[in-house]
C-alpha cells in the first residue's frame, strides 16, 4: 500500500518554495550570510516575520565519522534551496530562478522552482529554536508550551534534541533541536505556519515533518 501524503493547503497562509541548485561545498554555519544574499535579491521577505530561509544541509555521516560542525557540507544534486514563505508571494519568489548569489567565496546558482504545500503529520521537528543559554531543558520546553498554548496549540510530547551556538550577523547564538509529537491535524499545519521563537529569516524555528511514517503516510485520525 502508498498512500499520499494528506496536504491541507487551504488552511495554512505559508508555503515552502523548494529550487534546484548548483553548489558544490559550504561551511556548516553559512545561514547568516545565505540569509543576506537571498534577501538583498527579495527584500520583502524581511517584511514579514514568518518567512524563513532553510539551512542548507549535506550528510551528517561520512566513512563511520559524524560530521565535525566545523567542516565544511558538501551538497549534492538533490540539495534544494527552501524558502517559506506567504502563499501570496509565491509568484514574486520565483524572480530567484536564474540567479547567483554568492555565501562565503561560494557560488550558488538558482535554478527552477517547486511549491511544497504542508504535510499534514503528528510529529514536527525543529533543527534550530533561539533560546537562552542558561535556561534549562525543563524550563525551554514550559516556555514553548506556555508560548503555544497562546494560539491555542496544546502540546503533550515534546523533547530536546542537540544544542548548538551558531553565528547570527557576526554574534554567537544557543539554540536547541526540538521535536514535537502526537499533534492533532490542525495543530500540526497552524504550528508549521507560526513557527516557534524568533529568527525565521536565519532559519531558526521552522517546523519540518519528523522522519517517521507519519512523515510518508496518510495522517488519518479524528
Amino acid at each position: 500500500m502508498w498512500e499520499e501524503e494528506e496536504k491541507h493547503e487551504e488552511k495554512s497562509t505559508m508555503v515552502d518554495v523548494a529550487f534546484k541548485i548548483q553548489c558544490k561545498t559550504l561551511p556548516y554555519d553559512h545561514i547568516s550570510e545565505l540569509s543576506n544574499a537571498i534577501t538583498k535579491l527579495v527584500p520583502w521577505m524581511l517584511e514579514n516575520d514568518l518567512a524563513g530561509v532553510h539551512t542548507l544541509h549535506g550528510p551528517d555521516f561520512g566513512n563511520g565519522w559524524v560530521r565535525s560542525e566545523n567542516d565544511e557540507i558538501f551538497l549534492s544534486k538533490r540539495t534544494r534551496l527552501i524558502l517559506r514563505i506567504p502563499k501570496v508571494n509565491v509568484d514574486k519568489i520565483k524572480s530567484l530562478e536564474g540567479s547567483t548569489i554568492n555565501v562565503l567565496n561560494n557560488d550558488i546558482q538558482i535554478g527552477k522552482s517547486i511549491v511544497k504545500p504542508f504535510l499534514v503529520v503528528r510529529d514536527l521537528i525543529c533543527r534550530s529554536v533561539l533560546c537562552n543559554p542558561n535556561q534549562t531543558e525543563e524550563n525551554f520546553l514550559f516556555e514553548i508550551k506556555e508560548k503555544l498554548s497562546t494560539h491555542g496549540i496544546s502540546i503533550k510530547k515534546a523533547i530536546c534534541g542537540k544544542a548548538k551556538s551558531i553565528q547570527l550577523e557576526g554574534q554567537d547564538q544557543f539554540t536547541r533541536s526540538l521535536m514535537i509529537a502526537d499533534l492533532p491535524k490542525d495543530h500540526s499545519i497552524l504550528l508549521q505556519d507560526i513557527g516557534i521563537g524568533d529568527g525565521r529569516i536565519y532559519g531558526c524555528g521552522i517546523l519540518l515533518p519528523h522522519k517517521s511514517i507519519d512523515a510518508v503516510a496518510n495522517f488519518k485520525e479524528d
